[in-house]
């Protein structure tokens, strides 16, 4: 492959990325774009690789779209090749076992895995503690953050050998990100210190707007609404609830609007999950600064 070749094929494949997970996010209060944490993971395997390797570039780049898009493996092999595909393929979870499993399948099956698989999981691996040290999901403890690292650790230390650079990050990146969650701060990447991430807040004290998106459409009740009032009253002093109707999915459904004044941004993703929690909702929606965001219960990790 000449290296014109290979940059035009580096930019067509950062085109397919950023359509095929448009609109997705990372899940953490800081609600980044989620082709940031693609093309971090593509920048960790090009440094330690020093980029002599396009497909690897590329197969980093699109490490989560089979997992988190309509992309099937036949497409991806077509776009860029069977390697590409294959070292995706390793790289993704079934999404149909409980989290758990997928943790323990994950780590017992990355020593048998070929040097680029575990290569582009391991960028994966470095990026995800970055993240759950500047903009971890909200209402992850310290503790589950802990655990979080010590499961990385062990996924890691299964597929060792794979390159000695990377590893050697990793290891700096477990140290560093322990070290700040035991003291609650930020931590440096790449020698540069990262504070703890939120939404941008700008004007004031903003009103955010939370939706209740009542996903399983059905009929909402009087005691929906007191519970709603009670999880607001928990967690803020005030707050404005309102009854409307929304079509999406091609229905028509009740919903329940929360107007809720606060400066933490992530005080309103942390709520926005307690509501898919306890209404056992697929999402919940929050708008931020004239913007809609979905925020789910659960992260991916």
């Amino acid at each position: 492959m000449t290296q014109t070749a290979g940059t035009l094929d580096l930019s067509r494949a950062l085109v397919f990325a950023s359509r095929a997970h448009a609109n997705q996010r990372r899940k953490g209060a800081a609600q980044e774009p989620y082709v940031n944490h693609l093309i971090e993971v593509m920048d960790l395997v090009a440094r330690t690789t020093d980029a002599a390797d396009v497909e690897l570039m590329i197969a980093a780049l699109m490490h989560d779209v089979l997992e988190d898009t309509p992309v099937t493996a036949a497409e991806l092999a077509a776009a860029f090749g069977a390697r590409v595909a294959r070292i995706v393929r390793d790289c993704s979870d079934d999404m149909s076992l409980p989290k758990s499993q997928r943790r323990e399948n994950r780590i017992a099956a990355m020593p048998g895995k070929p040097a680029d698989s575990r290569m582009v999981k391991m960028a994966d691996v470095i990026s995800n503690i970055r993240a759950v040290v500047v903009s971890a999901p909200a209402g992850w403890t310290a503790d589950r953050k802990l655990q979080y690292l010590a499961d990385c650790r062990r996924l890691i230390a299964a597929g060792k050998g794979a390159n000695a650079r990377l590893e050697e990050i990793f290891e700096q990146t477990a140290a560093d990100a322990e070290e700040a969650i035991r003291k609650g701060s930020g931590m440096a990447i790449d020698g540069v210190p990262e504070a703890v991430h939120e939404l941008e807040n700008t004007i004031g004290q903003p009103v955010h707007k939370v939706y209740m998106a009542n996903t399983s459409a059905r009929k909402l009740t009087d005691g929906d609404l007191e519970h709603l009032g009670r999880l607001i009253a928990s967690q803020f002093p005030s707050g404005t609830i309102e009854k409307g109707h929304a079509v999406y999915d091609n229905r028509m459904r009740e919903v329940f609007m929360a107007y809720i004044r606060t400066d933490s941004p992530s005080a309103i993703v942390s709520f926005a999950q307690r509501v898919c929690l306890e209404f056992q909702q697929s999402f919940a929606g929050i708008e931020v600064g004239g913007r809609y965001i979905r925020v789910y219960a659960d992260d991916t990790g």
